[in-house]
Formats: C-alpha cells, structure tokens, sequence
C-alpha cells in the first residue's frame, strides 16, 4: 500500500537509511530499501538503479515490476554523478496517468545526490560487487564463445548478475 511522504521526508529516510547500511554479502542492500521507499511513498510504478562499470550500465537494484508494463507510464533517468564522474543511473517510472512535476525532478536529483556520495564512500562494496558480476558474466561469454559451457547452464552469468543486484524476481 502506498503512503504519499513529502519529498523532505523521503530524502530524510533516505539519508537514513543510507546511514544505517551495512556491507552485507547479501541483498538486499540499502539500494533496494532506497527504491522500494521511493515506488511505496511517491507515485513511481518501478525503480532501478545502474552503476557504470568499466563503461556498462550493470543492473544492481530494482523495484517494482521487472516486466515492461502495456502501458508504461513517463520514465525519467537521473544521472548519479560525483565530480563531474558518472557512477550511474536513478531510472523511474511514473505509473500510468501521472506526470512529471518540477518537486519530482528536484526528489530524484536529491537522491541520486545522495546516492553518488554513499557509492563513492560506504557503499563502495556495491560498485565492487557490481565489478565482480561484470567479471563474471564476461568470463561465462567468453567460455561460451569458444565452445566451452560451463558445469552450470549457460545463463551461470547473467544469474551471478541478477544475484549480485538482488533480484529474486526470476530465481
């Protein structure tokens, strides 16, 4: 059920939780706490966070729907950047109906604020994380790509990937 918070309050329980995170080996993360305030507390359908690494946007946190919806609602994307360096992506969507206000815009480029300070401070074991999964997903398409398959099926990679993002959604 969702319950409209302010935007003052949704940055204040972010912070929040952001301050009360930490390093686990397994999700969900406070990036996944962080999204799902965000789709219970505001209009959003579904939210995603990316993190560039080694130039690739890599999946580490979502909420709401994984499915594209029929008729999916305006989807905004706010860069999450840190020193004029880009760690990612804060993508929204709006469910069906509803539009972007200027106080939206303003939430979301708060949080992703946030969001590139935790990244590049605390919450530096996610980007490393998100390595790791990159790592491995090359390493199943290169055995792949010479005829090798691993002892795992062949989708060993993108699951490490899923895992390491939290998504239990297609476990």
């Amino acid at each position: 059920m969702k319950t409209y918070r302010s935007p003052r309050n949704v940055v204040t329980e972010v912070k929040r939780l952001i301050a009360t995170d930490k390093p686990s080996p397994r999700p969900p993360s406070a990036l996944a706490h962080i999204l799902k305030l965000l789709c219970d507390s505001r209009k959003y359908e579904r939210a995603g966070i990316f993190l560039v690494v080694n130039g690739r946007e890599v999946p580490r946190a979502f909420s709401g729907p994984q499915a594209v919806a029929s008729q999916p609602g305006p989807e905004l994307s706010v860069p999450i950047k840190i020193a004029g360096r880009t760690l990612g992506s804060l993508r929204v969507q709006l469910a069906p109906g509803h539009g972007w206000s200027a106080e939206e815009r303003v939430l979301l480029h708060e949080v992703a604020e946030i969001l590139a300070v935790y990244l590049t401070g605390k919450g530096r074991y996610l980007v490393r994380k998100a390595r790791e999964a990159l790592r491995e997903t090359a390493a199943a398409g290169s055995a792949e790509t010479r005829g090798y398959q691993p002892s795992s099926d062949k989708g060993a990679g993108m699951e490490a990937l899923r895992a390491a993002a939290g998504d239990k959604s297609r476990s």
